[in-house]
């Protein structure tokens, strides 16, 4: 089942950050705290009290310095934006991905943001996460290189909802 994030999935959330990586940016004990208290949306799959993933879903009014989400609040002035979505290898290809971000749309459209935005790595590739992406209706708006270096580039992803 999806249920909202509670401090006791912790130690769950922080080893599956870290086997996704370097899908997902790495996360340690002090940002997902900071998550945990700023996140408009923060949700897991819980499978009979194990975590299988998470996504982590922010708007415009997090206090986030992160360069990606920046990008996006100084171009749009309301969004609803994934800042990382991590399966557990034993539950990929379960449907969980699809499940949560049609979850984590409907939440957004209920609270009146029009689009849905986030960003995959083109350097390093990733190209499972752009085919879903790809499917589930984002666009691609531009590629980025958040630190300014091409061995990390990103491209930046918009999803208009329909109310």
């Amino acid at each position: 089942m999806i249920r909202t994030y509670n401090p006791a999935d912790a130690e769950a959330v922080l080893e599956l950050n870290a086997a996704c990586q370097p899908e997902v940016g790495p996360l340690d004990e002090e940002k997902l705290a900071a998550f945990a208290d700023w996140a408009s949306y923060f949700r897991v799959v819980d499978i009979d009290g194990a975590i299988g993933g998470f996504l982590i879903g922010l708007t415009e009014e997090a206090p986030y310095a992160s360069p990606n989400f920046g990008w996006f609040a100084d171009r749009y002035p309301l969004f609803a934006y994934v800042d990382r979505i991590a399966i557990s290898d034993a539950e990929r290809g379960a449907g969980w991905g699809p499940a949560l971000y049609r979850d984590f749309e409907q939440w957004a459209i209920d609270n009146q943001r029009p689009m849905l935005c986030a960003e995959v790595n083109v350097e390093p590739p990733n190209p499972r996460s752009l085919r879903f992406h790809e499917i589930y209706g984002f666009d691609s708006i531009e590629q980025f290189e958040p630190t300014g270096s091409a061995d990390y580039r990103v491209v930046m992803l918009r999803k208009q909802l329909e109310r």
